[in-house]
């Protein structure tokens, strides 16, 4: 008898922790929709599994769409994991080089015959940071050219030699998603389709266009006079297509880093050579120690939408939070959950 009460509690202290840490993970995001502080949805994997996730807030405001499981989000930058993982893959099968020019595709480009492949990946190129350009604000809204788009990349030059420096900078991933698209003949979206949504059996992950339009898609709010306002001016997906044009779900883009460290996308060979940070970034991503365990990730910001998506390969864990509006920090936010979740 005493041995099947023991067995019973020794079952049972599991169930408890886990219910008191899911308590603890609600409160935070409650918290942040009666504060007002936040909206949008979180999900956590552990060995390929959904373990947690809440969504919090609105979708859509004015028609009374609560945030679900399944609303979408742009992620932003959290897109260009994707698109260097889709250049490795690339480079896996031959099609291209990591010492290639950058002169290979795009000549006219300054320094185009000393910046690399390599270079384009890590932060490395020197190449000015487009959307710094000082009409930005402007010209993000319009459907843009490849031509108009490179012009650009050429009238703005250089800030750094390539490979003296490392500087976060979206023309490179611009860049890369043009090299994508010319080695395969098809689109950026036709790319992302094939090579990881395919996959991975994804089913709510796209590359934008416009605005947001289907009910599914989360529309963005800033916070001003004491209440959330709607915001009306959407990038078109055609200026950071590579760089920040994905659309996804917490739940999917935690598929997606899931499927990168345990070699679903990549070698485990290009997997260590993506995520070798000692210069600074890795390829697409960054990584640093976090309460003690190495992690990886990016964080996204585009339209008023803010996303950051971390994994932890040797904890097999991934974590996805993405907000359509907010008036805290992610970074905090998601630190909040690290220490509910990792101390249990």
């Amino acid at each position: 008898m005493k041995n099947i009460t023991l067995l019973f509690l020794l079952s049972f202290c599991p169930l408890v922790a886990q219910v008191q840490q899911e308590d603890q993970l609600d409160a935070i995001f409650e918290t942040l929709d009666t504060t007002k502080k936040a909206m949008g949805g979180i999900s956590i994997y552990k060995d390929g599994k959904e373990v947690y996730q809440k969504s919090f807030g609105y979708a859509n405001i004015a028609q009374e769409n609560k945030s679900i499981a399944t609303t979408k989000y742009r992620i932003g930058s959290v897109t260009k994991m994707y698109t260097a993982t889709i250049i490795i893959q690339l480079i896996e099968e031959g099609k291209l080089q990591i010492d290639t020019p950058l002169s290979a595709f795009f000549p006219k480009l300054p320094n185009a015959s000393s910046i690399t492949i390599k270079n384009l990946l890590k932060h490395q190129s020197g190449l000015f940071n487009i959307t710094e350009d000082e009409d930005f604000s402007t010209w993000m809204l319009m459907p843009q050219s490849r031509v108009s788009m490179l012009g650009r990349m050429v009238k703005n030059g250089v800030i750094f030699d390539p490979g003296t420096d490392t500087s976060y900078c979206n023309t490179n991933y611009i860049l890369l998603g043009y090299i994508a698209e010319d080695i395969t003949g098809k689109s950026f979206n036709d790319i992302v389709e094939a090579r990881i949504i395919t996959p991975l059996q994804l089913e709510r992950t796209f590359v934008g266009v416009d605005s947001p339009k289907s009910k599914e898609e989360a529309i963005s709010y800033q916070w001003s006079d004491n209440q959330w306002e709607v915001v009306t001016a959407y990038t078109d997906m055609s200026a950071p297509g590579g760089a920040g044009a994905i659309v996804s779900t917490p739940s999917e883009v935690n598929m997606f880093t899931t499927g990168l460290y345990t070699g679903r996308l990549i070698s485990q060979t290009s997997y260590q050579q993506m995520t070798d940070v000692s210069t600074g970034m890795g390829m697409g991503l960054g990584g640093m120690p976090v309460m003690g365990m190495q992690a990886y990730g990016m964080s996204g910001q585009i339209d008023g939408f803010k996303s950051l998506a971390i994994f932890f390969p040797e904890q097999e864990t991934s974590m996805t939070l993405v907000s359509n509006a907010y008036a805290s920090s992610l970074q905090e936010i998601m630190m909040q959950v690290l220490q509910v979740y990792f101390k249990n």
